[in-house]
């Protein structure tokens, strides 16, 4: 064990020496990356597969659609970021980085979801006639090991290389130039894509019957897509606001935060699931296979509003001093500047002193 830990402190040792070249890794990593683009647009396609010929359940078309979509954006994603990495852009190291950190927290919550109601997606794919038990496990655990692959493993590993002083010293020596992700401090960037993904949520509660939840009461149809498009405006200007680092943003994002988790979770405690699904557009055949579905209740979803609600708050709090600019005071330096700082900051060598000869 001590041998271990030895190893992994002088390697970190030499990743912190900006001398060494990291193209090759560069390389690496962007070309796993176009692999997992790969794999995403083929689980599209399986997805479009096994919707076409066994239905979409409980599913509405809109929600699968999404889904679809998804899966593309992924794809997208990946490739981007592959071929970022292949030609060592600044702005690729910025993003992953940035995306890794995001992929680590939505996915370790989505995992401990998926853990929790494995057991019923086992009992419903378990039919006799159709899948034998050993199949069914087998594929769970499959698809278990691909969700910790690519949201657990993969972004950790991402992140101790492309946070490395020699990861980043390469990119500025092959792309001497600034980058637009330079101007911004690295948390601020990843508050700024959440808050922008929120805007969707005007297109994702259509599917929903544009169904909120507002402290205790349920509110749909046009009321319902009134409030969703000032939700929707409130966090397009909360991730304009991060990349302004105006502080009274940050409180509004904190506002916004406690309000929404908190009317879910007062929401989702007083409402049973039947009636949430009736308000969100379900017909009595598509609620009926639902609540055949017994993890997703009450309980865990209030359970679960109050848990990304705790985190969130976390985060503005870490995060708030980037709100202060004379605080976090972020300057761009191209490679060559940062490299002749780096040179006088060296002391200089000490002169030999003169040897005395045995005549003198």
């Amino acid at each position: 064990m001590k041998e271990f830990f030895k190893r992994a402190l002088d390697g970190l040792r030499r990743e912190s020496d900006t001398s060494k070249d990291r193209a090759v890794g560069l390389v690496v990593f962007g070309t796993v990356d176009i692999l997992f683009g790969i794999f995403c647009f083929s689980l599209a396609m399986l997805l479009l597969v096994t919707v076409s010929s066994m239905g979409m359940g409980a599913l509405k078309p809109v929600q699968f659609r999404m889904a679809e979509g998804f899966l593309f954006f992924q794809t997208g994603w990946f490739i981007v970021m592959g071929l970022g990495s292949i030609k060592a852009r600044r702005w690729a190291r910025a993003l992953f980085l940035v995306g890794a950190w995001m992929a680590i927290f939505f996915g370790t919550l989505a995992l401990a979801l998926i853990l929790y109601v494995l057991p019923e997606v086992y009992g419903i794919m378990a039919v006799p006639d159709a899948l034998s038990p050993a199949a069914t496990l087998g594929m769970l655990y499959f698809a278990v090991f691909v969700l910790v692959l690519l949201q657990v493993v993969f972004p950790v590993i991402g992140i101790f290389f492309y946070g490395s002083p020699s990861v980043r010293a390469t990119c500025e020596r092959i792309n001497p130039k600034p980058s637009w992700t330079d101007r911004h401090p690295l948390p601020l960037l990843a508050m700024a894509f959440v808050s922008a993904t929120g805007t969707l949520s005007i297109a994702v509660a259509g599917s929903v019957n544009y169904t909120v939840f507002f402290f205790g009461r349920i509110i749909d149809g046009l009321p319902g897509f009134a409030v969703v498009a000032l939700i929707s405006v409130a966090c397009g200007y909360v991730g304009w606001g991060a990349f302004t680092r105006r502080m009274h943003v940050w409180w509004g994002a904190y506002g916004l935060v406690f309000l929404v988790s908190s009317s879910l979770m007062l929401t989702f405690s007083e409402m049973d699931m039947p009636t949430i699904y009736a308000h969100m557009g379900y017909s009595a055949a598509q609620i009926e296979n639902l609540q055949r579905f017994y993890p997703f209740n009450s309980a865990m979803l209030t359970y679960m509003a109050c848990v990304w609600g705790i985190m969130a708050c976390i985060y503005l709090l870490w995060v708030r001093d980037c709100f202060r600019p004379d605080k976090d005071r972020l300057v761009v330096k191209s490679y060559q500047q940062r490299k002749a700082e780096e040179e006088a900051a060296k002391p200089a060598p000490a002169k030999p002193r003169p040897r005395m000869r045995l005549d003198d």
